[in-house]
């Protein structure tokens, strides 16, 4: 009898579990976790390993709707540990969001900034693949995929560097409806009340915005996407 009574709150146990993911200072135990997460599609407590305010930029209705749970099973997880980007804040990973692929334009990946083993690139996993599929031997992408991700992607790229200094001089000026306007609409609303305008505190964090590392920022449907990680946390 008391071994049946341990077995079940066992399962109870693991049952509160499975949507709770430990905090770590240590990137590669936090993108593991990440990465299993997303292979058994649990897909809330994937989420759960990102900074809060990008947490809730990936959930409609409290769920990871499914146009996000394609995007995060195509992140090549195997290329997140190096990429600059990527890195641990307050025990999650903060970074995800920027680099996820904007499967609309038929992005191989939003990957392209990280730096490649001997200067090759590794293919994205398919969606329905899984997110383990990136474990894969490395190949080549079509050239045609490579510009598709450059021209999104590429910090050099002329739009997006017209993009990224229209948008710091209108921060730089405070003006912040067209500050908003360049922003895409998942990282604005988190800057916005109930009634749709800029919170007080938010026109402090975009006043005090890092202006110095641009590379965190990328074009998607002609909106700034990682923006918000620039930002200073309230």
């Amino acid at each position: 009898m008391a071994a049946f009574m341990c077995v079940l709150m066992a399962c109870a146990s693991n049952k509160q579990e499975p949507n709770k993911a430990a905090a770590s200072n240590d990137l590669l135990e936090l993108l593991t976790g990440f990465g299993e997460s997303l292979s058994k599609r649990n897909f809330d407590k994937a989420v759960d390993y990102m900074v809060p305010e990008e947490k809730a930029m990936m959930l409609e209705n409290g769920q990871v709707p499914a146009d996000k749970q394609k995007m995060l099973l195509a992140l090549p997880l195997q290329r997140l540990i190096r990429h600059p980007g990527i890195r641990v804040e307050n025990g999650h990973i903060a970074g995800i969001y920027a680099v996820l692929p904007n499967l609309k334009q038929g992005d191989a990946n939003s990957m392209a900034t990280a730096p490649a083993d001997n200067g090759s690139a590794e293919p994205a996993p398919a969606a329905e693949a899984g997110p383990m599929a990136g474990a894969a031997p490395e190949g080549t992408q079509t050239d045609e995929s490579q510009g598709t991700e450059q021209l999104a992607n590429n910090p050099n790229d002329p739009k997006l560097k017209a993009a990224v200094n229209k948008f710091f001089s209108a921060v730089n000026k405070k003006n912040w409806s067209s500050a908003l306007a360049m922003m895409s609409d998942n990282e604005k609303k988190s800057l916005l009340d109930e009634k749709g305008r800029l919170k007080e505190s938010a026109k402090q964090r975009l006043g005090a915005i890092d202006q110095k590392n641009r590379d965190a920022l990328m074009l998607q449907d002609g909106k700034l996407t990682g923006v918000t990680l620039l930002l200073p946390s309230e």
